[in-house]
């Protein structure tokens, strides 16, 4: 959370921001529409075509804006903006600038546009300085040894500057999402130029410095727009019908020729011309429909929450894929709900930046993921490292990926099936053999016994010394019947692999033999040993009686069961009856029996 907040200040969320920003602008903008009392005027590459035998190559000579000027005045519009900077005295057409300005003179409701350049090393004037008529704003913080730089209308006579900045403020990332209200300079403030149009019509304009701007209507021409040499052909043919769908509205006369080099980068279009955000600067502030955002604190809080949310996933649920599941469900929730919330605050003018949300929001999911599937490979490993002496691997695999491993899980006191298998005679066998030969004969026999009791889904306790136990309940849990059933078939399993082992025996060892003793009751089990070593174990009367029926089967059975086995896995197997006997460390006597397969 506090890295979320350290990077908001960086430029990698920021372009998240935006670039969520701009794609539901782009999206709202066609549903939006623009304002009908606005009307442009461009100089696009037709006008160049068509006025070229007229007035020849551009720039034209200002006869020609005059021209249009004076029959737009008989039309009762409400104000016309020059996106154009008369920067340059018209040196060979002199007579066209005089007559420019005598028009002007009888007009009104004219505003040109100046642009404001940025300082070089010892460059610009003192602000104090400059023409009165540029409209600067001396403040209580003014600075007068302060300096700038303008390019002004110079071709203009200074009564008729009705100036307004039209400099495009670009983000780090080169987009224009903000338009001037005034601009500051060390104190001294100038309108910027839909400011100025606006203030004239008397409507009140924000305070603030800057907009955010709403946009609406087309990508490649959001506001109603005319040619300009149609409508200098309409000025010459005195078409007041043609004119007349411009009374009353709002010009704007900008150049949109891709020759003239006025394309700006917006989040409507990346190639939008400059007077279309004029227009659309003037269009949020006469309706106040520019955007406000957030405030930082909401903001950061709604952030924190929703990461926060993402991150609680891997801390307070068990299980990694539970974890991942968790989270991306939250993830994906919380994104639908923040498009949705900030889509809709933005149709009220409300901006909630939402992109660094998601960005951070998906890099804790991926760190966390990494790290907590870092711990779950980390723990999986230590698990298969224990229990895979225990358990089939796979088994082991199944039950980390149920939680059935965990401490609470395995200490426990519940109705286990206990095996004990030893081997007959074999303090005589290794008497007589070699012990190379007996370890091999050993490492053979149990990796066959082994994998039976894997296979019956066991778990190996543990050897002692040639004699093997398992038991069945624990970790994984079925019914008392079910492990008793699978008890028994392990047994009969091992009988069997028994006699295909002998056959490959040396005649020598042909009398190798086992017995097998099964019992059902309650244990305690768990991991039970010292700190440098832990065991997963079974413990209890059940434990002993198990080995002691095993003990009996030397002059009885290959395979004896105690009577509780019996009783709970009677519609199985058959079982024939082996008598009562007295078992070491009980009082009363057990029932044995030997189990077989039912036909």
């Amino acid at each position: 959370m506090l890295a979320y907040l350290v990077a908001q200040q960086g430029q990698l969320l920021q372009m998240a921001d935006y670039a969520v920003f701009d794609g539901q602008s782009r999206y709202l903008a066609s549903q939006l529409t623009a304002d009908n009392d606005i009307v442009v005027i461009a100089i696009d590459d037709y006008s160049l075509q068509k006025m070229n035998p007229v007035a020849g190559r551009w720039v034209w000579p200002r006869t020609v804006h005059a021209q249009v000027i004076q029959a737009l005045q008989s039309m009762d519009i409400s104000a016309v903006g020059f996106d154009i900077l008369f920067a340059e005295q018209d040196i060979y057409r002199p007579d066209a600038d005089l007559y420019f300005n005598e028009v002007l003179t009888q007009s009104k409701g004219v505003y040109f546009a100046t642009l404001e350049q940025k300082l070089v090393a010892g460059g610009g004037v003192l602000l104090k300085q400059l023409p009165k008529e540029l409209g600067l704003i001396k403040t209580p913080l003014a600075d007068n040894k302060a300096k700038g730089s303008f390019i002004l209308p110079l071709a203009l006579d200074r009564r008729h500057w009705q100036l307004g900045s039209i400099n495009f403020n670009a983000g780090f990332d080169g987009v224009g999402r903000y338009y001037d209200v005034y601009r500051e300079l060390s104190g001294w403030q100038i309108l910027s130029l839909p400011a100025r149009l606006v203030s004239s019509m008397k409507l009140p304009i924000p305070k603030q410095q800057q907009i955010l701007l709403q946009w609406q209507g087309s990508a490649l021409q959001p506001y109603q727009t005319l040619s300009y040499a149609d409508v200098y052909q309409a000025v010459i043919n005195n078409d007041v019908t043609y004119l007349e769908q411009l009374s009353g509205k709002i010009v704007l006369i900008g150049a949109t020729a891709s020759g003239l080099f006025d394309a700006r980068s917006t989040p409507l279009n990346d190639n939008l011309p400059g007077v279309y955000m004029l227009a659309t600067a003037v269009d949020n502030l006469k309706n106040e429909t520019f955007l406000t955002a957030i405030d930082d604190v909401s903001q950061n809080l709604i952030g924190i929450v929703i990461i926060a949310l993402t991150c609680a996933c891997f801390i307070c649920i068990n299980g990694f894929v539970r974890q991942v599941s968790y989270a991306s469900l939250v993830m994906l929730t919380a994104s639908l709900l923040l498009i949705i919330i900030s889509t809709s605050l933005l149709t009220h003018q409300v901006v909630l930046f939402i992109g660094s949300i998601l960005v951070v929001m998906l890099f804790s999911f991926l760190i966390f993921s990494f790290i907590y599937g870092y711990l779950e490979y980390r723990h999986r490993q230590q698990a298969l490292a224990m229990f895979g002496r225990f358990l089939d691997p796979q088994v082991v695999y199944k039950l980390l990926e149920e939680d059935a491993l965990s401490p609470e899980q395995l200490n426990k006191k519940q109705t286990l099936t206990v095996l004990f298998s030893d081997i007959r005679n074999f303090t005589q066998l290794a008497e007589n053999s070699d012990a190379e030969a007996v370890v091999k004969l050993l490492n053979q026999y149990f990796n066959q016994q082994v994998a039976i009791i894997f296979k019956h889904h066991g778990t190996l306790d543990k050897f002692i010394g040639d004699c093997v136990m398992a038991f069945w309940g624990a970790p994984i849990q079925n019914e008392p019947k079910q492990d008793a059933v699978a008890a028994i078939n392990t047994a009969l399993a091992m009988e069997q692999q028994l006699l295909l082992f002998r056959q490959s025996l040396p005649i020598a060892l042909q009398n190798f033999d086992i017995g097998i003793g099964i019992h059902t009751g309650e244990c305690i089990v768990g991991m039970i040993g010292a700190d440098l070593r832990l065991d997963y174990t079974v413990i209890g009367d059940t434990v002993n009686l198990a080995s002691r029926i095993e003990g009996l089967t030397k002059n009885n059975a290959r395979i004896l069961v105690s009577e509780q086995t019996k009783k709970l896995t009677s519609d199985v197997f058959d079982f024939s009856y082996q008598g009562e006997h007295q078992v070491k460390g009980r009082q009363g006597k057990v029932q044995l029996y030997q189990p077989r397969r039912r036909k």
